[in-house]
């Protein structure tokens, strides 16, 4: 059996390792708290306006590919650009459709004629970052 001494000194060691262990977990707990409070703080302060945009392009692309037993299925989609206009000053963003097919040509047919309307909210202090709402 080993000494008190000895007994004292490896689980006096111990518990100041966990007691360290358990400081360093808590400061990065703390940090993570502060940094998501002040993210979530900044998006609440964020003023978002409304406008409408313009489709000026479409473009047909690659969404997603399948894997099975004998190839890979790939899947597409169409994209609108959409052009809006904050302050006399016009911006862009490439927006989902929401239309999918098996293939270019199908996809190229469920395109609606005309284009729908766009609905942007956009950021009032950085017009650039926006989303797009195509119906």
């Amino acid at each position: 059996m080993p000494s008190t001494h000895a007994h004292k000194a490896i689980f006096g060691r111990s518990a100041r390792s966990l007691n360290v262990h358990a400081t360093a977990i808590l400061v990065i707990v703390f940090a993570l708290i502060t940094v998501l409070t002040f993210l979530l703080r900044r998006t609440r302060d964020t003023q978002w306006s409304r406008t409408e945009g313009l489709v000026e392009e479409i473009r047909i692309v690659a969404d997603h590919v399948l894997q099975t037993k004998w190839g890979g299925d790939l899947t597409w989609k169409a994209e609108y650009r959409v052009a809006y206009f904050v302050r006399n000053r016009e911006y862009g963003v490439w927006a989902d459709s929401g239309l999918r097919g098996d293939s270019k040509a199908s996809v190229q047919l469920a395109l609606l004629h005309p284009h729908p309307s766009c609905q942007v909210q956009y950021d009032s202090q950085k017009p650039q970052v926006s989303i797009v709402d195509c119906r």
